[in-house]
C-alpha cells in the first residue's frame, strides 16, 4: 500500500472516513480519496496534471477535485501509456463518466484528442445511459482512433458482468460464467489456443467451468487470471517470460497471489475499500509477496527438497511448475522421479542454485546466479535478468568467458554486446589473454 495514503492522518483526518480511493503510479505516488461525505480529494506527484486538479506539478497539501465533489462518486478507473502517462475515469452513483489526463488516442472518450486536467463528463452515445463499468473506446488499430464511446458488436444478446482491459486487449466475463475475449494476442492474452489477433469478441473454452471473476493488467509482461466458482485460479497469456495460449490450473486462491507473485513491480494502479485498512489507520501486516518470500526453503511447508553439495534446499513444486516448462514436465509429466520429495543436484554450485530456486519467490536476481540455470530450465524472464548482470559486470578479464557462454547458450544478444566490448577495448582484452597465457 502507499506510503503516501496512510499520510492522510497527517492532515487531520482518519483512514476510516475514506469510502474509496485510487492508487496509482510506477510507485504508486498519486492518491484520490472519496469521503464519506462525497468530498473528493487528491495528493501525489501529478504527473502531467493527471490528479485532475486543473494544474501540474506536485500536490503535497490536499486539494479539492471540484468537478467531483458531491457527485457520490463510486469508483475509479486508471488506464497508462507506454510513455507512463495516465487516462482516469470516475464513475458516479447516477451512472455518469468522467475522464481527465493523457488522450492523445481519444482515449477519454470526450470526442478529441486534446488532455484535460480537471473531470469531464462523457456524454455523446453515453448521454442518456447508466454507466456501470469503463471500456472500448481510444485506440484501436494502428491507424484509427475511436474519440469516443462505441458499441462492441458481437455481445448481442449476452449479458456482461465485468469487462477488464489489458495491453490492447479486452476481456468480458458474462452473467452465465463465460469469458468472451478481442484485441491483440500476440502472447496468447486472449486465451483461445491462438496468438492472432481478434477483432470480435471470441469466447474462451468453458472446460474451466463457470467462472466468477476475471483480471488483466495494462503490462503485457503479466498474465490474465480466472477465478472460477470452485475458487480455482486459471492463468493464461504472459506468464515468467512463456506464452500460455489457453488457461492453466494454478495452485494460487487469489488475483493478489497471481499478480503480486509474478511482478509485483508492474502494479500500475489498484483500488482500495475501506475494508482494505484497520480501524487505527495500519497498515495490515504480511502482504501475499512478504508471505511468498518467507515460505522459501521452508522445510515445514515444502513439498520437495533439492540436495546441493550436501545442502537441502526446500520448495514447492507447484510454483516451480508455473514458472518453468521444463519444472512443469519435470513434476507433471512421466518423469520416473516425480512422485520422489528429492532431488540430487551435481552440475551447479549451491550457491548457484539456491538463487536460482529464490528467483521464483521473490523476482530477485543474485549476482551468484548462472546463466546456465535460466537457460537449462527455460526461465526467459531470468534469461534477460541475468544477462543484463553480465553486461552490467563486464571487464576485460572476463568478457572471453562471457562471450563463450553466450555463444554456448545461443544468446545473441549477449554475445554482440561482448563482441563490442572486446572491439572497443581491443588492445586491454589481447593484453589480458596473453598475461593469462603466459602465467
Amino acid at each position: 500500500m502507499s506510503k503516501l495514503l496512510w499520510k492522510w492522518a497527517n492532515f487531520g483526518y482518519q483512514t476510516k472516513e475514506i469510502r474509496t480511493a485510487i492508487v496509482f503510479g510506477t510507485n504508486s505516488e498519486n492518491v484520490i480519496i472519496v469521503l464519506e461525505n462525497d468530498e473528493v480529494f487528491a495528493f501525489g506527484k501529478n504527473q502531467d496534471g493527471c490528479l485532475g486538479v486543473g494544474d501540474e506539478g506536485e500536490v503535497k497539501v490536499l486539494k479539492r477535485i471540484e468537478n467531483l465533489c458531491q457527485r457520490r462518486i463510486e469508483g475509479f478507473e486508471c488506464a497508462t501509456d507506454a510513455d507512463g502517462k495516465f487516462s482516469i475515469f470516475a464513475i458516479s452513483a447516477s451512472g455518469s463518466v468522467f475522464s481527465w489526463g493523457e488522450n492523445r488516442f481519444g482515449q477519454l472518450g470526450l470526442g478529441t484528442t486534446r488532455d484535460t486536467k480537471v473531470p469531464t463528463k462523457i456524454s455523446g452515445s453515453l448521454k442518456n445511459e447508466s454507466v456501470v463499468q469503463i471500456f472500448s473506446w481510444g485506440y484501436n488499430t494502428t491507424s484509427f482512433a475511436e474519440g469516443s464511446p462505441c458499441k462492441v458488436i458481437g455481445l448481442e444478446g449476452v449479458v456482461i458482468s465485468k469487462i477488464v482491459c489489458g495491453d490492447h486487449f479486452t476481456l468480458a466475463l458474462s452473467d452465465d460464467g463465460k469469458i468472451y475475449s478481442w484485441g491483440d494476442n500476440s502472447k496468447g492474452q486472449c486465451g483461445n489456443g491462438t496468438n492472432k489477433c481478434l477483432t470480435s469478441p471470441t469466447m474462451i473454452s468453458s472446460e474451466m467451468g463457470r467462472i466468477k471473476d476475471i483480471a488483466a493488467t495494462l503490462s503485457a509482461s503479466l498474465p490474465c487470471a480466472a477465478i472460477t466458482e470452485k475458487n480455482q485460479v486459471y492463468v493464461w497469456g504472459r506468464v515468467n517470460g512463456q506464452i500460455i495460449k489457453t488457461p492453466e490450473l494454478t495452485f494460487h486462491s487469489s488475483f493478489d497471489e497471481v499478480f503480486t507473485i509474478f511482478s509485483p513491480k508492474t502494479y500500475q494502479h489498484f483500488h482500495l475499500k475501506e475494508s482494505k485498512i484497520t480501524k487505527d489507520g495500519n497498515k495490515r501486516q504480511g502482504s501475499v509477496i512478504e508471505r511468498f518470500q518467507k515460505a522459501f526453503n521452508k522445510a515445514d511447508t515444502a513439498d520437495f527438497a533439492f540436495i546441493v553439495e550436501g545442502k537441502e534446499i526446500h520448495v514447492h513444486k507447484s510454483l516451480l511448475t508455473i514458472g518453468s516448462d521444463v519444472f512443469k514436465n519435470k513434476f507433471l509429466g512421466d518423469w520416473e522421479d516425480s512422485s520422489k520429495r528429492e532431488q540430487t543436484v551435481e552440475d551447479h554450485s549451491y550457491d548457484a542454485f539456491y538463487a536460482f530456486l529464490k528467483y521464483f519467490y521473490t523476482d530477485q536476481v543474485d549476482f551468484s546466479l548462472e546463466l546456465a540455470l535460466a537457460h537449462f530450465y527455460l526461465v526467459t524472464d531470468l534469461l534477460v535478468e541475468c544477462e543484463k548482470i553480465l553486461k552490467s559486470g563486464l571487464t576485460v578479464q572476463n568478457v572471453a568467458a562471457v562471450y563463450e557462454k553466450a555463444i554456448l547458450f545461443e544468446a545473441k544478444d549477449l554475445s554482440e554486446f561482448c563482441f563490442k566490448f572486446c572491439r572497443k577495448n581491443l588492445v586491454d582484452v589481447v593484453d589480458n589473454i596473453e598475461s593469462q597465457q603466459a602465467r
